[in-house]
């Protein structure tokens, strides 16, 4: 089997996370927004708090598990990451993406922090004030790609030549 043109929904399950401004609280469960998604992977800092009642409506409809990529939607877009970690927090006008056991996500970080995909969609992002790509024009992203054998390769060779840049 060869490479496929199709878009990200077609592939992916892609969500995003609520809308709402769930009432903030001193201590409770982290509320992850885009500001939180840097190259790094998941930042804390500055986090704000939600009731464990908000965590758990938010989490009805988008709940984060292990190995999912969490992108920005709004504002600064993009930042993919890749769940690494258990998640015991809800996500507020972020995108989610959970892989199916075929598709591998580090090829999809990969492909969403490219100059091409990230080029495209501010161009084509809506807002004046604050740019934002919607939900709807994330399920129909176009994505050509390869079988899982290949994915795989690929992010080999990408990841080498990130670990070779860092050592350099």
């Amino acid at each position: 089997m060869g490479w496929i043109v199709t878009t990200l929904g077609s592939t992916y399950d892609v969500r995003d996370g609520t809308h709402d401004s769930p009432k903030y609280v001193d201590t409770g469960y982290p509320l992850v927004t885009s500001k939180n998604l840097k190259p790094a992977g998941l930042n804390f800092d500055k986090i704000k708090y939600i009731s464990e009642l908000d965590f758990k409506k938010i989490n009805e409809r988008s709940k984060v598990h292990k190995g999912d990529i969490l992108f920005a939607m709004i504002g600064t877009i993009g930042n993919p990451i890749i769940v690494e970690v258990e998640p015991n927090f809800a996500i507020k006008n972020v995108a989610l993406l959970k892989i199916p056991e075929e598709q591998d996500g580090k090829f999809l970080k990969y492909y969403l922090e490219s100059h091409h995909v990230i080029k495209k969609m501010l161009n084509e992002a809506k807002g004046t004030t604050q740019k934002f790509v919607g939900l709807g024009y994330l399920r129909g992203f176009p994505i050509t790609l390869p079988p899982l054998s290949e994915q795989k390769r690929i992010v080999a060779i990408l990841d080498q030549a990130f670990a070779d840049i860092e050592l350099a």
